[in-house]
Order: structure tokens, then C-alpha cells, then sequence
């Protein structure tokens, strides 16, 4: 793979200072690569070097959830979609890959994590090829028990025509509130637990294929099942570090024990289980990891999952 095969998409606001140093490190890192910067309307894009520049109409944030204090939480889960879509639109190179504005990339790691690992099963696998990911907010447990399509919305690199296959979504419609549940936190599937954004994107790419359509943030076994198979089978997640990738220190995690993330190194455990390869990933670290699944399971997960069954 040539630099000139990959155009660099960068979605979301112009920040002040993060986004000219990071296309400058595109410029840098990736000498011939193309830039897209995908924005709003009215952003200051004085000095800005993309080699194209797409001004969206803002659709402002979505409302999902009302919390106990009948307070709106808003997400910018259409935004995200829009100024990702229309700036993987504009890309002509077979490869592309997404970044946030205030995201800065310092490595070409993810050429060679890439085409690392070939195996795949057809019956899961819904991309050409795996996207590489990064694991920012990728959670595999939320409160002692496993959460489906909990993927990261943050970094993607694969092909252009894999990375328009997720972010080609439809909006999302605000949740209306309801005054029958004041006092409550409400949403679309109220009395269970609300779905994240980054679940509702990646569900809805899933249920193209198979359905995936969630009702509660923990899913069922089926997606559980769905969810790890799929993960193996198109995307490769990978910590920021080792992808290079600089965050803002409000989006900074902990990837380490009690392991709530998915990892570089967990996800190579799951392809060694999947495919009988050894990957080299250490014996220590499965059984703090299996030490630590068990913890949270006795510790939460229990109480939530007799929680839950009494919802029903």
C-alpha cells in the first residue's frame, strides 16, 4: 500500500489549536496522502492544509435519554454521522481513513497492523476487509456483564468502501419525552437500560446483515455471541498508543486492570481462540484478565443480571 492509496478524512469542529498540527503530521507522516477536513458551516478554516474542505449544515445534537431530573443529555451522534459520511463521500482513494479534528496521528502503524492478520469466517465478516480501530470508549463490560457492539466510533482505517458501508446511517430521531415517567431516567426503551451511541451506530451497521436491532444496553446471548464474532471478523482494535494516535485527556482511559476496554492484546487473544494460532499473547495476562472477569461478575454482575430478569 502506497501513502498515495490513503486520503485522510477529518470530521467534527475546527479546534483551535489541535487540528493544523494534525494534518500537519498527516502531511508529514504520510507524504502524498490526501486530506479531507469534513466541518460545519461558519468554521474559522484559515490555515487549514486539506486538499479539500467540506462545509456541512450542522443538524445539531440528539436527544436519547432524560435523566432523573427530567434534564435533556444531548449526543452529537448525528453530527458524527454526517460530517464522516460526507467526508467519505469525497474520498477517491481505495483507502481512507476517519479521524476527529481534535485527534492527532504520529505513527503509519496501522499499514502494518492492517494486512496482519488474514484469517477470516465468511459467515461474519460484512467488509471487504477488517477496519483497524481504536479502542477509545470501546467497552467489552459494563457493570460485571458483557455489552454487545460496544465498538469505538473514534479512529477507523480500512477501505473507503468499508468505512461508507458504517457511516452510510440514517439519522437518529430525538426521544420525545414523556411526562408519564417524570422523575425517571427515560428513553426509547424505558424501564431498561439505555443504548449507547457508539452501540446504536454499530448495531445499526450490523443489522444490515443480521439482526442486531439492541433494546437494552446488555443485549441478549445472541448478540454477545454476535457481537465478539463480528469484532474478530471486520474490525482489528488496537490502544491508542499503539496506533500512534493522540487524544484529548478527557478522552484518555485506563486500559489496564479490571479490563472494562477492549484491548490491542485481548482482541489477540480472541483471534488466537478464533483461528488456533498463538499470537504470543502472555499466559499472565489471561489469568488477570479471567481473575478479573470473575471479580466483576460476583462483585456486579450477579445482582444486575437478577435486576434485569425481574424487569421482564
Amino acid at each position: 500500500m502506497n501513502f498515495e492509496d490513503i486520503t485522510f478524512v477529518t470530521q467534527g469542529p475546527v479546534h483551535p489549536t489541535i487540528t493544523k498540527r494534525s494534518i500537519s503530521a498527516i502531511r508529514e507522516i504520510f507524504p502524498g496522502s490526501k486530506v479531507i477536513l469534513s466541518t460545519w458551516e461558519g468554521q474559522d478554516v484559515c490555515g487549514i492544509d486539506a486538499d479539500e474542505i467540506i462545509f456541512n449544515k450542522d443538524p445539531s445534537s440528539s436527544i436519547f435519554v432524560y435523566s432523573k431530573k427530567n434534564e435533556a443529555i444531548k449526543v452529537n451522534i448525528n453530527r458524527q454521522i454526517t460530517s464522516s459520511y460526507q467526508g467519505l463521500k469525497a474520498v477517491k482513494t481505495k483507502y481512507a481513513a476517519k479521524l476527529r479534528t481534535d485527534n492527532i496521528l504520529f505513527n503509519t502503524n496501522i499499514i502494518k497492523i492492517f494486512g496482519q492478520y488474514p484469517r477470516r469466517d465468511e459467515q461474519f465478516s460484512f467488509l471487504n476487509q477488517r477496519l483497524v480501530c481504536s479502542n477509545c470508549f470501546a467497552k467489552e463490560f459494563e457493570r460485571g456483564l458483557p455489552i454487545p457492539y460496544f465498538y469505538s466510533d473514534l479512529f477507523q482505517f480500512g477501505e473507503t468502501e468499508d468505512l461508507l458501508k458504517v457511516w452510510s446511517i440514517d439519522h437518529f430521531p430525538d426521544y420525545e419525552y414523556r411526562e408519564a415517567f417524570c422523575g425517571k431516567k427515560q428513553h426509547e426503551h424505558y424501564p431498561r437500560d439505555s443504548i449507547h451511541v457508539e452501540q446504536k451506530i454499530w448495531s445499526n451497521f450490523v443489522n444490515q446483515f443480521i439482526p442486531a436491532k439492541l433494546v437494552d444496553e446488555h443485549g441478549c446471548k445472541r448478540d454477545i455471541k454476535n457481537s465478539r464474532n463480528i469484532m474478530i471478523n471486520n474490525l482489528i482494535v488496537v490502544d491508542a498508543d499503539i496506533l500512534g494516535l493522540q487524544l484529548p485527556e478527557r478522552l484518555q482511559q485506563n486500559n489496564g486492570y479490571p479490563y472494562e476496554y477492549h484491548t490491542y492484546q485481548r482482541w489477540q487473544w480472541q483471534y488466537e481462540k478464533a483461528y488456533g494460532e498463538c499470537l504470543g499473547v502472555p499466559f499472565a495476562y489471561k489469568i488477570k484478565w479471567s481473575f478479573a472477569m470473575s471479580w466483576k461478575w460476583l462483585r456486579k454482575g450477579i445482582r444486575l443480571k437478577i435486576r434485569k430478569a425481574l424487569k421482564r
